[in-house]
């Protein structure tokens, strides 16, 4: 009897490891056979994304912009320590329309603003006013370098004062620039270097620029284009147009910092080469704008601009009174408000 239990006991635990065994080896064919049809079905896939490619047209164009207005706002009642309550209010936008076509690249940027501000007991001032377009169409010689062609725009919409004289009502203050006066126009060839997918640098070695002042009476000022003259007593530049030929650098950095935080920088350089007055040869027109958009919610958003910019033939009109020289320009904005993309 206890043979016979022995025996059904070990054929029992036989019958138990080859089943385990079996068991193992069909799941083992099993995942064999199921890792081939993933393959198969993996690669049937990128047959089918390339043919979906190849079939789909190329996107030549794209498109896009913002608009958006901010606001400030300070407010003093019986405020010891003094000051002044202000409002401000400031509408911008930007449309750009850019084209690809294999080496063939044209981009067309528009960025506009304009604002205002109210101190207490004061009537309404301007505190922002800008165009700003740019146009460049480039030939790929390389994956990163473009051979381009580029034209910039820059002038204001209305007309502008200073305000330094407080003296001075509103009413009698005289304008000191105005649309086209001045206005800037950028044209050159050069080379469009795209350093990392955010940051690129446009150098041109060939470039003109062009200053106009339309308006007779800001022209008469000398406040855009100066009054330089030679040893013989005549004027280097003309009051309404001064060209310039020389060297410019053009440097544009794009990014998204985070989800919702994006920056855009722009660095413009140039040197007239050829200037009239040999002495201004030496000296660089710089104009370096950057721009922060933080979103707070769907619409909602803080802005923090800033504009630096030094031109050695642009001195202000109070300065010039004083025989005093060009001074570094600088403007900032940070506000509140709100914006829309499209």
């Amino acid at each position: 009897m206890k043979k016979l239990i022995l025996l059904l006991s070990l054929f029992l635990f036989n019958s138990a490891i080859f089943a385990q065994d079996n068991a193992l080896e069909v799941k083992s064919k099993e995942l064999a056979e199921t890792q081939v049809a993933l393959e198969a079905l993996k690669a049937k896939v990128d047959s089918l994304k390339t043919e979906v490619n190849a079939l789909t047209p190329r996107k030549i164009w794209s498109k896009g912009g913002y608009t958006g207005v901010n606001f400030s706002s300070l407010g003093l009642t019986n405020w010891v320590a003094g000051g002044v309550s202000s409002n401000s209010i400031t509408v911008f936008g930007n449309i750009f329309r850019n084209y690809k076509q294999r080496k063939i690249e044209w981009v067309n940027n528009l960025d506009v603003a304009y604002g205002f501000i109210q101190n207490d007991g004061a009537a309404l001032r301007k505190n922002d006013d800008r165009i700003d377009l740019l146009s460049k169409a480039g030939y790929a010689l390389a994956p990163k370098v473009n051979f381009s062609g580029l034209a910039n725009f820059k002038s204001q919409f209305a007309p502008g004062f200073q305000f330094n004289d407080e003296t001075i009502s509103d009413n009698e203050r005289v304008a000191i620039s105005k649309f086209m006066s001045p206005a800037t126009l950028v044209t050159s060839a050069g080379f469009d270097f795209k350093i990392t997918k955010h940051l690129a640098i446009y150098v041109s070695p060939a470039t003109g620029k062009f200053t106009f002042v339309m308006n007779d009476s800001i022209a008469a000022a000398r406040t855009y284009i100066p009054d330089n003259k030679d040893d013989n007593g005549n004027y280097y530049y003309a009051e309404h147009f001064r060209p310039e030929f020389g060297a410019y650098l053009k440097a544009t950095l794009k990014k998204d910092l985070t989800e919702k935080i994006y920056v855009k920088s722009t660095l413009d350089l140039f040197n007239n080469l050829t200037d009239a007055n040999k002495k201004n040869r030496l000296n660089t027109d710089i104009d370096w704008i950057t721009d922060f958009n933080m979103k707070l919610t769907k619409y909602l958003t803080a802005k923090v601009f800033a504009n630096v910019k030094y031109d050695h033939n642009q001195v202000m009109p109070s300065d010039a009174l004083l025989n005093k020289g060009p001074k570094a320009q600088f403007q900032r904005l940070i506000g509140l408000g709100f914006m829309y993309k499209f």
